[in-house]
């Protein structure tokens, strides 16, 4: 690979309070989506190359597939 320190992974936001999400607020947790973006983000801040091609939470927890 001539980039190996790139990653690719895949994320889950959790709910994110949009129009699209209104009929499920009720339901689960929500965060705004500027909450959401910071909250992948800090994820993001912390794979590394050994992360590549698996599925995180917003919290970093692995998620299976």
């Amino acid at each position: 690979r001539s980039h190996p320190e790139a990653i690719c992974v895949a994320l889950h936001p959790g709910t994110v309070r949009t129009a699209f999400t209104e009929k499920y607020l009720g339901r689960h947790p929500s965060v705004p989506a500027e909450v959401a973006a910071q909250n992948l983000l800090r994820v993001i801040a912390g794979l590394g190359p050994e992360d590549s091609g698996l599925f995180f939470d917003w919290q970093g927890a692995r998620v299976p597939w």
